[in-house]
């Protein structure tokens, strides 16, 4: 029992260390610049992006009530900003 709680645990924190690259930019600049894009996943990142990923302070939309503030370094979240 304890190895499927922990390959769930790790499956799930797989999908928030996953690189987040804009699919499509829907407002700003998403290469260098500060701007909205969507993700294939349906997520919507809001934030400074470099090289076409997010990187600098920006906010990860999940769905509806759920998101991740926090800061970026290409295209992964290295710290969540406290809720």
């Amino acid at each position: 029992m304890k190895k499927i709680i922990i390959l769930f645990l790790l499956i799930i924190i797989g999908q928030f260390a996953a690189t987040t690259k804009a699919d499509e930019c829907l407002d700003g600049d998403c290469d260098n610049g500060i701007g909205t894009g969507f993700t294939e996943e349906g997520k919507i990142y809001n934030g400074q992006w470099q090289d076409g990923l997010p990187h600098g302070f920006g906010k990860l939309t999940i769905s509806k009530d759920k998101y991740i503030e926090g800061r970026w370094e290409k295209g992964i979240l290295i710290e969540e900003k406290k809720k």
